[in-house]
Protein backbone atom coordinates (compact mmCIF):
# COMPACT_ATOMS: atom_id res chain seq x y z
CA UNK A 1 0.00 0.00 0.00
CA UNK A 2 2.81 2.54 0.72
CA UNK A 3 4.35 1.58 -2.51
CA UNK A 4 0.38 3.43 -4.01
CA UNK A 5 0.68 5.93 -1.69
CA UNK A 6 4.03 6.96 -3.35
CA UNK A 7 2.88 6.34 -6.94
CA UNK A 8 -0.12 8.85 -6.65
CA UNK A 9 1.77 11.81 -5.66
CA UNK A 10 3.20 14.52 -8.10
CA UNK A 11 6.57 14.44 -8.43
CA UNK A 12 8.51 17.56 -7.00
CA UNK A 13 11.32 18.16 -9.46
CA UNK A 14 10.50 21.48 -10.34
CA UNK A 15 13.22 24.40 -9.38
CA UNK A 16 12.40 28.00 -9.42
CA UNK A 17 14.00 28.59 -12.94
CA UNK A 18 12.33 25.68 -14.41
CA UNK A 19 8.91 27.07 -13.11
CA UNK A 20 9.61 30.36 -14.50
CA UNK A 21 10.53 28.87 -18.09
CA UNK A 22 7.49 27.01 -17.55
CA UNK A 23 5.39 30.09 -17.25
CA UNK A 24 7.50 31.94 -20.10
CA UNK A 25 6.88 28.85 -22.23
CA UNK A 26 2.77 29.23 -21.50
CA UNK A 27 2.71 33.28 -22.23
CA UNK A 28 5.32 32.54 -24.77
CA UNK A 29 8.32 35.67 -25.73
CA UNK A 30 7.32 36.06 -29.63
CA UNK A 31 3.80 36.60 -29.07
CA UNK A 32 4.28 40.39 -29.01
CA UNK A 33 5.18 40.01 -33.04
CA UNK A 34 2.35 37.58 -33.51
CA UNK A 35 -0.10 40.47 -32.41
CA UNK A 36 2.38 43.28 -33.67
CA UNK A 37 0.16 44.31 -36.95
CA UNK A 38 -3.34 44.01 -35.60
CA UNK A 39 -2.56 46.19 -32.18
CA UNK A 40 -0.26 48.61 -34.01
CA UNK A 41 -3.32 49.65 -36.64
CA UNK A 42 -5.42 49.35 -33.60
CA UNK A 43 -3.46 51.71 -31.00
CA UNK A 44 -2.20 54.15 -34.01
CA UNK A 45 1.09 52.96 -33.22
CA UNK A 46 1.01 52.89 -29.13
CA UNK A 47 1.71 49.69 -28.74
CA UNK A 48 4.19 49.78 -25.99
CA UNK A 49 1.34 51.98 -24.67
CA UNK A 50 -1.08 49.18 -24.52
CA UNK A 51 1.34 46.87 -23.00
CA UNK A 52 2.27 48.90 -20.38
CA UNK A 53 -1.34 49.40 -18.87
CA UNK A 54 -1.51 45.67 -19.09
CA UNK A 55 1.73 45.19 -17.22
CA UNK A 56 0.15 47.38 -14.49
CA UNK A 57 -3.09 45.58 -14.20
CA UNK A 58 -1.14 42.38 -14.04
CA UNK A 59 1.55 42.91 -11.66
CA UNK A 60 -1.52 43.73 -9.10
CA UNK A 61 -3.33 40.46 -10.14
CA UNK A 62 0.23 38.67 -9.57
CA UNK A 63 0.68 40.05 -6.23
CA UNK A 64 -2.50 38.79 -5.22
CA UNK A 65 -1.65 35.38 -7.15
CA UNK A 66 1.73 35.26 -4.94
CA UNK A 67 -0.74 35.89 -1.59
CA UNK A 68 -3.05 33.15 -2.38
CA UNK A 69 -0.37 30.55 -3.25
CA UNK A 70 1.11 30.95 -0.05
CA UNK A 71 -2.17 29.95 1.46
CA UNK A 72 -3.32 27.23 -0.38
CA UNK A 73 0.32 25.47 -1.99
CA UNK A 74 -1.46 22.98 -4.25
CA UNK A 75 -2.67 22.41 -7.89
CA UNK A 76 -5.95 23.97 -8.74
CA UNK A 77 -5.15 27.42 -9.15
CA UNK A 78 -7.42 30.34 -9.25
CA UNK A 79 -10.42 27.57 -8.73
CA UNK A 80 -8.80 26.16 -5.61
CA UNK A 81 -8.37 29.94 -4.11
CA UNK A 82 -11.85 30.87 -4.50
CA UNK A 83 -13.62 27.69 -3.54
CA UNK A 84 -11.86 27.76 -0.45
CA UNK A 85 -11.83 31.80 0.22
CA UNK A 86 -15.26 32.91 -0.83
CA UNK A 87 -17.55 30.09 -1.75
CA UNK A 88 -17.31 26.54 -3.12
CA UNK A 89 -20.09 27.29 -6.19
CA UNK A 90 -18.31 30.17 -7.10
CA UNK A 91 -14.87 28.64 -7.15
CA UNK A 92 -16.49 26.12 -9.45
CA UNK A 93 -17.53 28.48 -11.60
CA UNK A 94 -14.04 30.39 -12.21
CA UNK A 95 -12.65 27.05 -12.40
CA UNK A 96 -15.00 26.43 -15.51
CA UNK A 97 -14.48 29.91 -16.53
CA UNK A 98 -10.65 29.82 -16.86
CA UNK A 99 -10.78 26.43 -18.03
CA UNK A 100 -11.74 28.56 -21.51
CA UNK A 101 -7.82 29.68 -21.44
CA UNK A 102 -6.70 26.33 -20.49
CA UNK A 103 -8.24 23.92 -23.06
CA UNK A 104 -8.64 26.92 -25.85
CA UNK A 105 -5.05 27.67 -26.10
CA UNK A 106 -3.40 24.27 -27.33
CA UNK A 107 -6.47 23.90 -29.80
CA UNK A 108 -5.03 27.76 -31.28
CA UNK A 109 -1.58 26.78 -31.12
CA UNK A 110 -1.64 23.32 -32.70
CA UNK A 111 -3.93 25.31 -35.19
CA UNK A 112 -1.79 27.86 -35.94
CA UNK A 113 0.85 25.49 -36.66
CA UNK A 114 -0.80 23.75 -39.09
CA UNK A 115 -1.52 26.79 -40.94
CA UNK A 116 2.26 27.98 -40.87
CA UNK A 117 3.74 24.78 -42.19
CA UNK A 118 1.18 23.99 -44.58
CA UNK A 119 1.62 27.43 -46.11
CA UNK A 120 5.69 26.31 -46.46
CA UNK A 121 5.59 22.61 -46.98
CA UNK A 122 1.55 22.84 -49.15
CA UNK A 123 2.22 18.36 -49.10
CA UNK A 124 1.86 18.43 -45.49
CA UNK A 125 -2.14 18.33 -45.03
CA UNK A 126 -2.53 20.58 -42.08
CA UNK A 127 -5.24 17.42 -40.08
CA UNK A 128 -1.89 15.46 -40.12
CA UNK A 129 0.61 18.53 -38.44
CA UNK A 130 -1.96 19.01 -35.74
CA UNK A 131 -2.29 15.37 -34.89
CA UNK A 132 1.46 14.85 -35.01
CA UNK A 133 2.28 18.09 -33.08
CA UNK A 134 -0.45 17.38 -30.48
CA UNK A 135 0.72 13.17 -30.22
CA UNK A 136 4.36 14.68 -29.48
CA UNK A 137 2.78 17.10 -26.79
CA UNK A 138 0.76 14.76 -24.42
CA UNK A 139 3.99 12.08 -24.62
CA UNK A 140 6.10 14.51 -23.56
CA UNK A 141 3.73 16.02 -20.72
CA UNK A 142 2.64 12.09 -19.59
CA UNK A 143 6.51 11.40 -19.69
CA UNK A 144 6.60 14.77 -16.61
CA UNK A 145 7.58 17.86 -16.24
CA UNK A 146 10.86 18.50 -15.70
CA UNK A 147 11.00 17.12 -19.18
CA UNK A 148 8.99 19.56 -20.88
CA UNK A 149 10.40 22.08 -18.66
CA UNK A 150 14.22 21.28 -19.98
CA UNK A 151 12.38 21.22 -23.45
CA UNK A 152 11.01 24.58 -23.05
CA UNK A 153 13.80 26.37 -21.46
CA UNK A 154 15.70 25.31 -24.72
CA UNK A 155 13.14 26.59 -27.17
CA UNK A 156 12.43 29.75 -24.67
CA UNK A 157 16.14 30.57 -24.96
CA UNK A 158 15.80 30.31 -28.69
CA UNK A 159 13.11 32.77 -28.83
CA UNK A 160 15.11 35.30 -26.83
CA UNK A 161 17.57 34.99 -28.71
CA UNK A 162 15.48 36.01 -32.09
CA UNK A 163 14.52 38.76 -29.52
CA UNK A 164 17.36 40.05 -28.85
CA UNK A 165 18.78 39.76 -32.32
CA UNK A 166 15.44 41.59 -33.97
CA UNK A 167 16.50 44.46 -31.64
CA UNK A 168 19.92 44.72 -32.36
CA UNK A 169 18.40 44.78 -36.16
CA UNK A 170 16.24 47.37 -35.07
CA UNK A 171 18.81 49.53 -33.26
CA UNK A 172 21.53 49.23 -36.05
CA UNK A 173 19.18 50.32 -38.84
CA UNK A 174 17.60 53.29 -36.52
CA UNK A 175 20.81 54.67 -36.08
CA UNK A 176 21.55 54.39 -39.32
CA UNK A 177 18.97 56.60 -40.34
CA UNK A 178 16.04 54.61 -40.95
CA UNK A 179 12.73 54.23 -39.26
CA UNK A 180 12.36 56.85 -37.04
CA UNK A 181 16.27 57.87 -37.22
CA UNK A 182 16.42 57.88 -33.30
CA UNK A 183 16.06 55.48 -30.52
CA UNK A 184 14.31 57.83 -28.05
CA UNK A 185 10.66 58.53 -29.67
CA UNK A 186 8.05 59.98 -27.27
CA UNK A 187 5.46 59.52 -30.04
CA UNK A 188 6.01 55.57 -30.19
CA UNK A 189 4.52 55.42 -26.49
CA UNK A 190 2.17 58.24 -26.35
CA UNK A 191 0.71 60.38 -29.90
CA UNK A 192 -1.62 62.53 -29.17
CA UNK A 193 -2.96 62.98 -32.85
CA UNK A 194 -3.33 58.72 -32.84
CA UNK A 195 -4.66 58.09 -29.49
CA UNK A 196 -7.80 56.82 -28.60
CA UNK A 197 -8.25 55.13 -24.89
CA UNK A 198 -11.26 52.97 -26.13
CA UNK A 199 -8.64 51.30 -28.90
CA UNK A 200 -5.62 51.48 -26.20
CA UNK A 201 -8.17 49.00 -23.61
CA UNK A 202 -9.29 47.46 -26.15
CA UNK A 203 -5.86 46.20 -27.12
CA UNK A 204 -5.05 45.90 -23.54
CA UNK A 205 -8.03 43.57 -22.83
CA UNK A 206 -6.60 40.88 -25.01
CA UNK A 207 -2.86 41.26 -23.98
CA UNK A 208 -3.68 40.15 -20.65
CA UNK A 209 -3.93 36.91 -22.31
CA UNK A 210 -0.05 37.40 -22.84
CA UNK A 211 0.72 37.38 -19.00
CA UNK A 212 -1.46 34.28 -18.17
CA UNK A 213 1.82 32.26 -17.97
CA UNK A 214 2.05 33.49 -14.17
CA UNK A 215 -1.67 31.73 -13.27
CA UNK A 216 -0.14 28.28 -15.23
CA UNK A 217 2.58 28.76 -12.78
CA UNK A 218 0.52 28.33 -9.64
CA UNK A 219 -0.95 25.30 -11.03
CA UNK A 220 2.73 23.82 -10.80
CA UNK A 221 2.54 23.84 -6.62
CA UNK A 222 2.74 20.28 -5.77
CA UNK A 223 5.80 19.61 -8.45
CA UNK A 224 7.78 22.49 -7.30
CA UNK A 225 10.53 21.71 -4.74
CA UNK A 226 10.28 23.98 -1.67
CA UNK A 227 6.97 25.96 -3.23
CA UNK A 228 6.43 27.87 0.01
CA UNK A 229 10.11 30.02 -1.28
CA UNK A 230 9.72 29.72 -4.83
CA UNK A 231 6.02 29.85 -5.71
CA UNK A 232 5.75 33.53 -4.70
CA UNK A 233 9.61 34.36 -6.60
CA UNK A 234 8.16 32.67 -10.07
CA UNK A 235 5.10 34.41 -10.34
CA UNK A 236 6.50 37.60 -9.93
CA UNK A 237 9.76 36.59 -12.12
CA UNK A 238 7.31 35.35 -14.77
CA UNK A 239 5.27 39.16 -14.50
CA UNK A 240 8.28 41.10 -14.28
CA UNK A 241 10.47 39.17 -16.84
CA UNK A 242 7.47 39.20 -19.51
CA UNK A 243 6.45 43.02 -19.22
CA UNK A 244 9.92 44.29 -19.65
CA UNK A 245 10.45 41.98 -22.45
CA UNK A 246 7.25 43.34 -23.93
CA UNK A 247 7.42 46.66 -23.37
CA UNK A 248 11.20 46.74 -25.06
CA UNK A 249 10.02 44.28 -28.17
CA UNK A 250 7.39 46.49 -28.98
CA UNK A 251 8.92 49.91 -28.53
CA UNK A 252 11.76 48.88 -30.86
CA UNK A 253 8.87 47.83 -33.25
CA UNK A 254 7.37 50.71 -33.24
CA UNK A 255 10.56 52.87 -34.01
CA UNK A 256 11.53 50.73 -36.83
CA UNK A 257 8.22 51.78 -38.57
CA UNK A 258 6.51 54.52 -37.13
CA UNK A 259 3.89 54.82 -39.48
CA UNK A 260 3.47 51.12 -39.74
CA UNK A 261 -0.23 51.55 -37.90
CA UNK A 262 -1.19 53.31 -41.35
CA UNK A 263 0.57 51.51 -44.07
CA UNK A 264 0.47 48.01 -43.26
CA UNK A 265 -1.46 45.56 -45.76
CA UNK A 266 -1.91 43.03 -43.80
CA UNK A 267 -2.45 43.07 -39.65
CA UNK A 268 -2.65 39.66 -39.14
CA UNK A 269 0.64 38.97 -40.60
CA UNK A 270 1.98 42.31 -40.17
CA UNK A 271 5.49 41.15 -38.35
CA UNK A 272 5.84 39.36 -41.82
CA UNK A 273 5.82 43.37 -43.46
CA UNK A 274 8.18 44.79 -40.94
CA UNK A 275 11.32 42.73 -42.04
CA UNK A 276 11.29 43.63 -45.73
CA UNK A 277 10.54 47.48 -44.31
CA UNK A 278 14.24 47.21 -42.97
CA UNK A 279 15.27 45.60 -46.04
CA UNK A 280 16.25 42.21 -43.81
CA UNK A 281 13.71 39.83 -45.87
CA UNK A 282 15.63 37.01 -43.76
CA UNK A 283 14.20 37.38 -40.55
CA UNK A 284 11.36 36.23 -42.03
CA UNK A 285 12.22 32.83 -42.09
CA UNK A 286 14.40 32.77 -38.73
CA UNK A 287 10.83 34.12 -37.31
CA UNK A 288 8.64 31.34 -38.81
CA UNK A 289 11.15 28.45 -37.28
CA UNK A 290 11.17 30.37 -34.03
CA UNK A 291 7.71 30.81 -33.56
CA UNK A 292 6.55 27.68 -34.20
CA UNK A 293 8.55 26.24 -31.59
CA UNK A 294 7.30 29.02 -29.24
CA UNK A 295 3.33 27.60 -30.54
CA UNK A 296 4.29 23.70 -29.74
CA UNK A 297 5.82 24.88 -26.10
CA UNK A 298 3.11 27.02 -25.59
CA UNK A 299 0.23 24.59 -26.20
CA UNK A 300 2.50 21.97 -24.22
CA UNK A 301 2.56 24.47 -21.31
CA UNK A 302 -1.18 25.27 -21.67
CA UNK A 303 -1.80 21.29 -21.57
CA UNK A 304 0.06 20.83 -18.39
CA UNK A 305 -1.53 23.47 -16.53
CA UNK A 306 -5.32 22.16 -17.71
CA UNK A 307 -4.83 18.78 -17.11
CA UNK A 308 -3.44 19.87 -13.11
CA UNK A 309 -6.81 22.00 -13.13
CA UNK A 310 -8.89 19.19 -14.08
CA UNK A 311 -7.29 17.19 -11.51
CA UNK A 312 -7.93 19.55 -8.63
CA UNK A 313 -11.49 19.17 -9.86
CA UNK A 314 -11.78 15.63 -9.88
CA UNK A 315 -10.34 15.09 -6.39
CA UNK A 316 -13.00 17.52 -5.25
CA UNK A 317 -15.18 14.90 -6.92
CA UNK A 318 -17.15 17.66 -9.11
CA UNK A 319 -15.54 16.53 -11.86
CA UNK A 320 -15.88 12.52 -11.92
CA UNK A 321 -13.26 11.65 -9.38
CA UNK A 322 -11.83 8.16 -10.86
CA UNK A 323 -11.26 9.66 -14.06
CA UNK A 324 -9.77 13.12 -13.57
CA UNK A 325 -8.46 12.76 -10.13
CA UNK A 326 -6.66 9.92 -11.15
CA UNK A 327 -2.54 10.07 -11.22
CA UNK A 328 -1.00 6.99 -13.74
CA UNK A 329 1.21 4.86 -11.21
CA UNK A 330 3.74 4.53 -14.07
CA UNK A 331 4.25 8.09 -14.70
CA UNK A 332 3.06 10.00 -11.69
CA UNK A 333 0.84 12.53 -14.06
CA UNK A 334 -2.29 13.12 -14.46
CA UNK A 335 -2.62 10.79 -17.71
CA UNK A 336 -6.33 11.02 -18.38
CA UNK A 337 -6.97 14.57 -18.05
CA UNK A 338 -3.71 14.88 -20.34
CA UNK A 339 -4.94 12.65 -22.88
CA UNK A 340 -8.17 14.42 -22.96
CA UNK A 341 -7.04 17.85 -22.85
CA UNK A 342 -5.10 16.68 -26.37
CA UNK A 343 -8.22 15.32 -28.10
CA UNK A 344 -9.88 18.48 -27.01
CA UNK A 345 -7.14 20.34 -28.90
CA UNK A 346 -7.46 18.31 -32.20
CA UNK A 347 -10.49 19.36 -32.54
CA UNK A 348 -8.26 22.54 -34.10
CA UNK A 349 -9.57 21.64 -37.47
CA UNK A 350 -13.44 22.61 -36.71
CA UNK A 351 -12.32 26.34 -35.96
CA UNK A 352 -10.26 27.13 -39.32
CA UNK A 353 -13.13 29.94 -40.40
CA UNK A 354 -13.69 31.29 -36.71
CA UNK A 355 -10.11 31.22 -35.53
CA UNK A 356 -10.56 35.00 -34.03
CA UNK A 357 -13.84 33.76 -31.89
CA UNK A 358 -12.08 30.80 -30.20
CA UNK A 359 -9.14 33.31 -29.34
CA UNK A 360 -11.37 36.06 -27.96
CA UNK A 361 -12.78 33.73 -25.50
CA UNK A 362 -9.86 33.49 -23.85
CA UNK A 363 -9.30 37.12 -23.04
CA UNK A 364 -12.90 36.33 -21.60
CA UNK A 365 -11.89 33.98 -19.27
CA UNK A 366 -9.25 35.08 -17.98
CA UNK A 367 -9.63 38.68 -16.80
CA UNK A 368 -12.51 36.79 -14.81
CA UNK A 369 -10.23 34.75 -12.97
CA UNK A 370 -7.74 37.02 -12.50
CA UNK A 371 -11.08 39.37 -10.93
CA UNK A 372 -11.72 36.24 -8.51
CA UNK A 373 -8.41 35.69 -7.40
CA UNK A 374 -7.86 39.05 -6.33
CA UNK A 375 -11.16 39.01 -4.75
CA UNK A 376 -10.13 35.73 -2.96
CA UNK A 377 -7.31 37.80 -1.40
CA UNK A 378 -9.71 40.38 0.38
CA UNK A 379 -12.19 37.21 1.20
CA UNK A 380 -9.08 35.11 2.83
CA UNK A 381 -7.12 37.85 4.29
CA UNK A 382 -8.94 40.87 5.40
CA UNK A 383 -12.55 39.13 6.08
CA UNK A 384 -12.02 35.98 7.46
CA UNK A 385 -8.24 36.12 9.13
CA UNK A 386 -9.04 39.83 9.93
CA UNK A 387 -5.80 40.79 8.95
CA UNK A 388 -6.30 44.86 8.72
CA UNK A 389 -4.67 47.60 9.80
CA UNK A 390 -1.46 49.90 7.98
CA UNK A 391 0.38 47.37 5.65
CA UNK A 392 -1.87 44.81 6.09
CA UNK A 393 -4.89 46.84 4.95
CA UNK A 394 -2.47 47.48 1.67
CA UNK A 395 -1.58 44.18 1.05
CA UNK A 396 -4.90 42.86 1.49
CA UNK A 397 -7.89 45.31 0.76
CA UNK A 398 -6.26 48.17 -0.79
CA UNK A 399 -3.93 46.24 -3.59
CA UNK A 400 -6.24 43.64 -4.67
CA UNK A 401 -8.95 46.12 -4.79
CA UNK A 402 -7.09 47.99 -7.18
CA UNK A 403 -6.14 45.07 -9.58
CA UNK A 404 -10.44 44.30 -9.34
CA UNK A 405 -11.08 47.97 -10.50
CA UNK A 406 -8.59 47.77 -12.95
CA UNK A 407 -9.55 44.05 -14.39
CA UNK A 408 -13.54 45.10 -14.30
CA UNK A 409 -12.27 48.37 -17.04
CA UNK A 410 -10.58 45.55 -19.18
CA UNK A 411 -13.69 43.53 -19.23
CA UNK A 412 -15.63 46.26 -20.22
CA UNK A 413 -13.43 46.75 -23.38
CA UNK A 414 -13.43 43.10 -24.31
CA UNK A 415 -15.22 42.44 -27.83
CA UNK A 416 -18.57 41.47 -27.66
CA UNK A 417 -18.92 38.60 -29.20
CA UNK A 418 -16.41 37.32 -26.98
CA UNK A 419 -18.95 38.03 -23.98
CA UNK A 420 -21.88 36.98 -25.10
CA UNK A 421 -19.70 33.46 -26.44
CA UNK A 422 -18.55 33.07 -22.73
CA UNK A 423 -21.57 33.59 -21.12
CA UNK A 424 -22.69 30.75 -22.86
CA UNK A 425 -20.06 28.66 -21.61
CA UNK A 426 -20.53 29.98 -18.42
CA UNK A 427 -24.45 29.31 -18.28
CA UNK A 428 -23.40 25.67 -19.68
CA UNK A 429 -21.60 25.74 -16.31
CA UNK A 430 -24.39 27.06 -14.02
CA UNK A 431 -26.58 23.81 -15.56
CA UNK A 432 -24.14 21.62 -14.57
CA UNK A 433 -23.73 22.71 -11.50
CA UNK A 434 -27.09 23.26 -10.49
CA UNK A 435 -27.66 19.43 -10.98
CA UNK A 436 -24.26 18.27 -9.63
CA UNK A 437 -25.80 19.92 -6.66
CA UNK A 438 -29.38 19.43 -7.10
CA UNK A 439 -30.26 22.29 -7.56
CA UNK A 440 -27.52 24.28 -5.77
CA UNK A 441 -29.19 22.56 -2.27
CA UNK A 442 -26.29 20.87 -1.81
CA UNK A 443 -22.36 22.50 -1.76
CA UNK A 444 -19.72 20.76 -4.22
CA UNK A 445 -17.43 18.62 -2.28
CA UNK A 446 -14.54 20.21 -0.32
CA UNK A 447 -11.30 20.75 -1.99
CA UNK A 448 -8.74 18.25 -0.08
CA UNK A 449 -5.78 20.47 0.08
CA UNK A 450 -3.14 17.85 1.05
CA UNK A 451 -1.73 15.39 -1.52
CA UNK A 452 -3.65 12.37 -2.57
CA UNK A 453 -2.56 8.81 -0.58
Amino acid sequence: MSDLNKSTTLKRTLSLPLLIMFGLAYLAPTVVFNYYGIFTELTGGMYTLAFAITGVVMLLTAFSYVQMVKAYPVAGSAYTYVNKSVQPHVGFLTGWVMLLDYLLLPMICYLLLGIYINEFFPILPIWAIVVVVATLSALINIIGMKTASIIDTVIIAAQLAFTLLLIIVIAKYVVGGGGAADLTVGKAIYNPETFDLGNILTASAVLCVSFVGFDAVSTMAEEAKEPEKVMGKAIMGVTIGAGILFLITSYFTQIAWPMAYAELEDVDSGIFELFPQMGEDWLGNVFFITDNFASFICAMAGMAAVSRILLGMGRDNILPKKFFGRISPKFQTPVNNILLTTAIAMTALFYQDNLFGAASLISFGAVIGFFMVNLSVIFHYYIKLKLRGGKNTLKYLILPGLGMITLIVVFINIENSAKILGSIWLAIGVVYLAIKTKGFQELPPEMKLEEPV
